[in-house]
């Protein structure tokens, strides 16, 4: 998989403004020296229950054949006791993924097919890294870090939140199309509304296409005038993930055009093995040229 082929503008605008942050990589070299990443995988290790095929096999066995899928090397699962619909990523050197017990209850298969393959795709897009820096600002707080910086905390840390938190929040919308990709974007709208507190009652009976229209509505801040851009500034900043309609509305918008298309085709060619000699490309039995780059392959 390519990845350049599911950011999103906004995930990679975002994370060129952070990396021209001067201040940054000594910021990671901080957090890192500090231990957070083992912290945090002792931490889970410790209080969550690890899946496998041996364990929960029913909830397991869905995640190889989405990272198949993907390309990438299947990370360690866990759940954790929370009634809370939840999932998260984190690690660099062992990636792990955690779902809670108020997620798989709630969702069904093809909906957890969904956030895990979300899940994946950060992975996939390699924001496990920010996103553990930005998670070790919200876990550890401003003091703490400070502490942890020491005078670089005091002069950068106000940017480095800001840039964080708004790459975060694009790097969601990165991964939703890596979800669609493995599902559809019907399947992601409900994810999304659940996620965002809908309950079930008022959900069957809910118009998702209308739903997403409001985030249709919210985007179109970002066109508007000074006084629009700020709001939709201040009604964000602090937030890492995009509100629910928006996000459903960036991926129903992506999911509309050829290029899902062409790339969900490839997907189901790749799944069948046979790829191009010249460009990797995935390829059916049945073409006479490559249509990745014209190579004649018969």
């Amino acid at each position: 998989m390519n990845i350049n082929d599911f950011i999103h503008p906004d995930d990679a605008s975002a994370l060129n403004n952070l990396k021209s942050i001067p201040a940054l990589p000594t910021i990671i070299d901080k957090v890192m020296q500090y231990g957070y990443e083992e912290i945090m995988w002792s931490s889970n290790v410790a209080s969550n229950v690890r899946l496998t095929e041996k364990q929960m096999p029913e909830v397991y066995n869905r995640l190889p054949p989405i990272c198949h899928q993907l390309g990438i090397p299947v990370p360690e699962l866990y759940l954790q006791m929370s009634p809370i619909p939840n999932a998260w990523t984190s690690g660099t050197s062992r990636v792990f993924i955690v779902v809670t017990l108020g997620l798989i209850r709630r969702f069904t298969d093809e909906e957890l097919d969904a956030v895990l393959a979300h899940e994946c795709g950060h992975i996939l897009c390699r924001h496990v890294l920010y996103s553990m820096l930005a998670n070790a600002i919200y876990d550890l707080g401003d003091s703490m870090m400070e502490g942890i910086l020491g005078t670089i905390g005091n002069l950068a840390m106000k940017p480095i939140k800001q840039a964080l938190f708004g790459w975060s929040r694009a790097s969601e919308l990165s991964a939703d199309r890596v979800a669609c990709m493995i599902t559809s974007v019907e399947t992601i709208t409900r994810v999304l509304a659940k996620l965002d507190g809908i309950p079930p009652v008022i959900l069957k009976g809910l118009d998702l296409d209308e739903w997403s229209s409001q985030g249709e509505d919210y985007e179109r801040l970002k066109t508007g005038n000074a006084w629009s851009k700020i709001v939709r500034y201040m009604s964000n900043s602090d937030m890492s993930h995009p509100y629910g309609p928006v996000r459903a509305y960036e991926v129903k918008r992506w999911a509309g055009g050829d290029h899902y298309e062409k790339l969900k085709a490839n997907m189901q060619l790749q799944i069948g093995g046979s790829t191009c000699p010249n460009c990797g490309f995935a390829i059916s039995s049945e073409w006479v040229y490559c249509k990745g780059c014209g190579t004649k392959l018969k």
